[in-house]
C-alpha cells in the first residue's frame, strides 16, 4: 500500500524539523501504547464503552456541579496520553518552532519529566495543533467525558483504585487529608501506580485542561462523549486535582472551572487523539 501525498508531505515536514515521525500503521487496539514521533507523548488506546459520569449524591466530598449523574457512551476507541505532557515534550515543541514560542516557566521546581506548568488553555491548544501538524494525526484536548471515562477506567469508586486516599497512587496535599506521598510539589510524571487503563497521574500532580466550556451542572450535557461547547467558554473545565489539593479534590468526578487565559504552577494538561484516519 502506498502512502498518500499528504502523508508523505507531513513526514517530510517532520524530518525538516528534526523530528522522526513514526511510519503509518494499522489502527492500534485497546491497551496498545505508541508514540507518533520521537518527541511525541506516549499514548494508550482506551476501548469503547459506557459509564456513569458524575458522582452519586452521597459521595463524600461531592460538589453539586458533579450531577446529575448520567450515562455516557463512548462509541469508538480513542487514544489518550499515558502521562501528563512534560516540560521535555513542551520544550521540544518550542525548539521546533511550535507552541508559539512560549517558554513555560517551571517555578524553579525542575523541568524534564515533570508536568509542564503555566500553560493556559490556548497554550495547550497550540501544543496539540503542533502535534497534529507534525504527525498528521488528529490530536486534541480530551473532552471532559473522555477524560473521566479514561480516568475511571471501568471503576465507579471515588478514585480509580477505590474509595480511600492512597499515597501509592497520587500526589496530593498532606495538610488537607492526603497521606504523605513523598512530594511537596509536582512529582515526575509516572511516579505513581497507573489506573486500570494504564494512565498515570489522573489524580493529583496538576489540574488538566479539557476541551469543554464550563457548565454548572450536567443538565443538557452530551451523552456521546463529545466536548460540551456551549456554556461559559471563557471558563474551561479542568480535571484531576493537583499536588496542592486534598482528598475531595483528587476524586474521579471532581471538576473545576478555571479561566482559559489563567496560567499557574498547578495547571497542566494531557492530550487525546482520534484513531480514525
Amino acid at each position: 500500500m502506498t502512502k498518500s501525498i499528504g502523508s508523505l508531505l507531513l513526514v517530510a515536514a517532520a524530518s525538516i524539523a528534526g523530528i522522526a515521525a513514526t511510519p503509518v500503521q494499522a489502527q492500534p487496539g485497546p491497551g496498545t501504547t505508541f508514540r507518533d514521533c520521537d518527541v511525541c507523548p506516549e499514548m494508550v488506546v482506551v476501548p469503547a464503552g459506557s459509564f456513569v459520569m458524575g458522582s452519586p449524591t452521597d459521595e463524600p466530598g461531592r460538589y453539586d456541579d458533579e450531577g446529575p449523574a448520567h450515562e455516557v457512551t463512548i462509541a469508538e476507541p480513542f487514544a489518550i496520553g499515558v502521562l501528563e505532557v512534560t516540560f521535555e515534550e513542551w520544550d521540544a515543541c518550542v525548539a521546533a518552532g511550535g507552541c508559539e514560542g512560549y517558554e513555560a516557566g517551571d517555578e524553579g521546581r525542575g523541568r524534564g519529566a515533570r508536568p509542564v506548568l503555566n500553560a493556559n488553555w490556548d497554550n495547550a491548544r497550540a501544543y496539540v495543533f503542533w502535534l497534529t501538524a507534525v504527525t498528521g494525526k488528529a490530536y486534541r484536548l480530551p473532552s471532559e467525558a473522555e477524560w473521566e471515562y479514561a480516568a475511571r477506567a471501568g471503576t465507579s469508586t471515588r478514585y480509580s483504585w477505590g474509595d480511600e486516599p492512597s499515597a501509592a497512587h497520587a500526589n496530593g496535599e498532606q495538610d488537607h487529608g492526603w497521606p504523605d506521598d513523598g512530594h511537596r510539589y509536582t512529582a515526575p510524571t509516572g511516579s505513581f501506580a497507573p489506573n486500570p487503563f494504564g494512565l498515570h497521574d489522573v489524580h493529583g500532580n496538576v489540574w488538566e485542561w479539557t476541551a469543554d466550556c464550563w457548565n454548572d451542572s450536567y443538565e443538557g450535557a452530551p451523552t456521546d462523549g463529545s466536548a460540551w461547547l456551549d456554556g461559559d467558554c471563557v471558563g474551561r473545565v479542568t480535571r484531576g486535582g493537583a499536588y496542592n489539593g486534598g482528598a475531595a479534590y483528587l476524586r474521579s468526578a471532581m471538576r473545576l472551572k478555571i479561566y482559559s487565559q489563567f496560567r499557574s504552577y498547578f495547571i497542566g494538561f494531557r492530550v487525546a487523539r482520534s484513531l480514525a484516519p
